[in-house]
């Protein structure tokens, strides 16, 4: 049965599937392939346009517990791919009774030798004498279609071993260092996830005028002889609009739209507007903009918050303007944002009140921890957040009676919008 993202009419037909030290079940639109070292592997039997998902399961002997479990599948992700953006560490299977979860989720993209990304989820358990990995991958357009199939097999996943020690194992005490107080808060030792840095994210674009993408908009409906991507109307040539274009490298010295000029002209043209996000962090704030584009995908934005020039009040008229492949948007916004993986722990009810939530967005010193405050909205609604250094990724409600419910989330939840924004567009 050929895997798509719409409705099928009929439910695939599950197949459960036995190896040494777990059991799962698959949809038959899965079949077994042969990867080296696996102890199982699968891939789609009629497989996509493109790269090919797959899901790889793999064990090793080891009596370490699980905390240990995930900074060794965290390290040894880095050690594969030093490029790696490690977008979330998550909780997995959750105990009824409330005790440790059994699992950790670990998501990841990397860029290949030939600067595709490709996203990874890498499910880890520990059973007191081995460490199980669920492996999955698929590039960042499939992410929407498949991870819903992924994560529904990594959820039903069975280890063969006793559930006790699991359970122990879940608990047990390691050489992975410990995050103190969200593991107190927990109930159940978490590892340290401050070795994982956001990647720097620098604003090397050129920047560009409101007024200069206009004109490139008009250049971009015309063309003449010898001009492959459009030219500038006569009027326009070597006015100081023009010059901005050159220097920005969108167009020639005879107003001739370049590669990069005529992909950023057919984007404004098409006036397919993906997403924008907002960013505000005391007296600064940043805002970013993308359009969709049949040569790729316009992106304008302010520097980002961990840089020095987004005063609030700046020259919202020149942002920096790239035209980026749609694959790679999900890691550009991710990494303009300063995403960093946080443990989605919160207390029970949790909530702020309004003046406490505007005390650490407006807060300018170390008096209070200063958050960063998050609008994300696409064609498919809006995402309202704010990032803590110490908390991670924290979801706000509306208030009630002057009080926020406040909800730690799953960072891997921002990327799964931005992912569906472009599964969407290549749609």
């Amino acid at each position: 049965m050929k895997f798509f993202t719409g409705r099928s009419a009929r439910e695939p037909e599950i197949v459960v599937v036995e190896t040494a030290h777990a059991s799962l079940s698959s949809p038959n639109w899965l079949e077994r392939c042969d990867v080296e070292g696996a102890d199982l592997a699968l891939a789609p039997v009629e497989p996509p346009e493109g790269p090919v998902p797959a899901l790889v399961l793999t064990s090793v002997a080891s009596t370490a517990p699980l905390t240990d479990a995930a900074v060794g599948a965290l390290h040894a992700a880095r050690t594969r791919h030093p490029d790696a953006f490690i977008v979330a560490v998550d909780l997995w299977h959750p105990a009824p009774d409330g005790t440790a979860p059994r699992g950790r989720r670990i998501v990841f993209v990397s860029r290949t030798e030939d600067g595709q990304d490709v996203v990874v989820a890498t499910w880890v358990w520990a059973t007191g004498t081995h460490h199980v990995q669920l492996s999955a991958s698929c590039v960042p357009s499939q992410w929407t279609g498949y991870s819903p199939a992924f994560s529904g097999i990594a959820a039903q996943l069975s280890l063969t071993a006793d559930p006790d020690d699991v359970a122990a194992a879940a608990v047990g005490a390691g050489d992975a260092p410990l995050d103190a107080s969200v593991s107190a808060r927990a109930g159940y030792p978490l590892e340290a996830l401050d070795a994982l840095p956001a990647p720097r994210f620098f604003s090397a674009a050129p920047r560009v005028s409101t007024a200069a993408l206009q004109t490139l908009l008009s250049g971009a409906t015309r063309s003449r002889m010898g001009a492959a991507y459009g030219v500038l109307p006569r009027a326009h040539r070597g006015s100081a609009l023009a010059r901005e274009l050159q220097d920005a490298g969108w167009i020639d010295a005879d107003g001739r739209l370049t590669r990069d000029g005529g992909a950023a002209g057919v984007a404004l043209a098409a006036r397919q507007h993906l997403l924008t996000v907002q960013t505000r962090r005391g007296e600064r704030a940043a805002l970013l903009t993308a359009y969709a584009g049949s040569r790729g995908v316009l992106v304008l934005h302010d520097p980002a918050m961990s840089e020095g020039g987004a005063a609030r009040g700046a020259d919202g008229a020149v942002r920096h303007a790239t035209v980026v492949d749609p694959e790679h948007l999900p890691v550009f916004v991710s990494a303009w944002l300063g995403l960093t993986p946080g443990w989605p722990v919160s207390e029970v009810d949790e909530g702020i009140t309004v003046d406490e939530l505007r005390t650490h967005l407006e807060a300018t010193d170390d008096a209070v921890e200063p958050w960063t405050d998050v609008l994300l909205r696409t064609g498919r609604g809006e995402l309202y957040d704010v990032i803590s250094h110490s908390r991670g990724w924290l979801r706000i409600g509306a208030p009630v009676d002057g009080i926020h419910p406040l909800r730690a989330e799953p960072t891997a939840s921002v990327f799964d919008v931005l992912a569906a924004v472009i599964s969407r567009a290549r749609a």
